[in-house]
């Protein structure tokens, strides 16, 4: 006894581990780490957090050491007494600047740096979002691709059993010889969906990898909550929270402060400098310099053959059309929210509609199996409703995705508990 114990755990052991069942928070999750297109918004995000920290530098001095050293010969030809001699000529100078006034350049800067910055963090949501509902939409691929394949094969192997009864009967002379044709031809045509089928899962499976970066595995199915919330609130939550909108007054603040920048091109700026240097055979042998000055640094372009007024009138152009991408944004946004809000709720309304029409073609299915067997109906009307209800199945599976696939993206939308990155 005991060893049959040893054996059969010996079994249990040796067995593969059972696959984990992924949810679509954990697909998600997964391609966030994988997905390339997601991990080049981060960077982009971080190059504009950079261009802000280089932005704000400019309004802190900067300090400056410049050094030489050469060796060489110096010939003055018995100027002010000086023979030929060896010199080492060497000088180092330290010099100290603060911006002082620079028309506002500085400060539209780093307004113009803070607005990329804010844009390129919404276009990082953005990201996120396009991705959370392209694995949404992936995983329910799969999750219907594999139903359908599963209802094809069981659909392709009971048309196979009729087609087997078809020619025993046509054997024994019960039915035409066109109803074993009709028959065999509906069997091959079911063989025929089931390759497809087959075809369309390995297809998702691929599209979901490629987004997630692992195969599916054991994937969990998806509750629908039910809730649609209303419309007027919908629209209100996405035009506060909206990443694409935020993106767009992003665009439109960077352009302001382009603006601000291009017409500071025309001011004079001004900085205050301390400069400390020392030189040594610089200009005769034996020549010895030490000085220490401190004063004020200027700078004002008075003619600049119309470049300044050009880059204002472009900088103004700019403005104005990234204040209407705003508006266009705002628009596309709206229509986007009644559009999710209108599929969830059609794609609901689809759903039960296609479980019905799944159920009645499924009693059809059996009222018409048992006429067949007792010769009420001929077989082919009996393939007819199976076909028909594969592809009630079919439609079915297909709304239920669809209903999960409306409602991450209203969720996503409206900001109602999706995650950011």
């Amino acid at each position: 006894m005991r060893r049959a114990v040893l054996i059969a755990a010996g079994a249990l052991l040796a067995l593969p581990p059972l696959a984990k069942a992924t949810t679509l928070e954990e697909a998600i999750a997964a391609a966030r780490a994988y997905n390339p297109d997601l991990r080049a918004a981060r960077a982009q995000t971080d190059a504009a957090n950079a261009r802000l920290d280089a932005a704000k530098g400019a309004r802190l001095p900067t300090v400056g050491l410049a050094g030489e050293y050469m060796s060489g010969r110096n010939d003055l030809g018995g100027f002010f007494g000086f023979a030929a001699a060896d010199v080492d000529p060497r000088a180092v100078r330290l010099e100290v600047a603060q911006p002082l006034y620079s028309g506002g350049a500085i400060l539209a800067g780093v307004d113009k740096a803070r607005a990329g910055q804010a844009g390129a963090k919404a276009q990082l949501v953005q990201a996120d979002d396009a991705l959370q509902v392209a694995v949404a939409r992936a995983y329910v691929g799969v999750r219907t691709a594999q139903a359908f394949f599963e209802a094809s094969q069981a659909h392709a192997k009971a048309f196979d059993e009729w087609a087997r009864q078809a020619q025993l009967r046509f054997a024994a002379g019960e039915i035409p010889r066109s109803d074993l044709d009709l028959t065999l031809a509906r069997s091959a045509e079911a063989r025929a969906g089931t390759a497809r089928a087959q075809g369309a899962l390995e297809v998702a499976r691929a599209r979901y990898v490629a987004l997630v970066g692992d195969a599916p595995i054991a994937l969990e199915p998806i509750a629908d909550d039910g809730v649609l919330p209303p419309l007027d609130e919908t629209l209100a939550r996405a035009e506060a929270v909206s990443p694409t909108l935020e993106a767009a007054e992003a665009a439109v603040r960077a352009a302001q402060a382009a603006a601000r920048l291009a017409s500071a091109q025309g001011l004079p700026s001004v900085s205050i400098a301390a400069r400390a240097e020392q030189a040594r055979d610089q200009f005769f042998p034996g020549y010895r310099s030490d000085a220490v000055t401190v004063g004020l640094q200027g700078r004002w372009t008075l003619f600049a053959g119309g470049r300044v007024q050009a880059a204002k009138v472009e900088a103004s152009a700019e403005v104005r059309a990234a204040e209407a991408r705003r508006e266009a944004t705002r628009a596309a946004l709206k229509t986007a929210v009644i559009a999710a809000w209108s599929d969830l709720q059609a794609s609901r309304l689809a759903t039960v509609a296609a479980r019905d029409q799944a159920q009645a073609a499924k009693r059809a299915v059996e009222s018409l199996r048992q006429e067949v067997r007792v010769g009420q109906r001929p077989v082919v009307d009996l393939l007819d409703a199976e076909r028909d209800q594969l592809g009630a199945v079919a439609r079915a599976l297909a709304a239920e995705g669809e209903v999960t696939v409306s409602g991450r993206q209203l969720q996503i939308l409206a900001a109602a508990g999706a995650a950011r990155p």
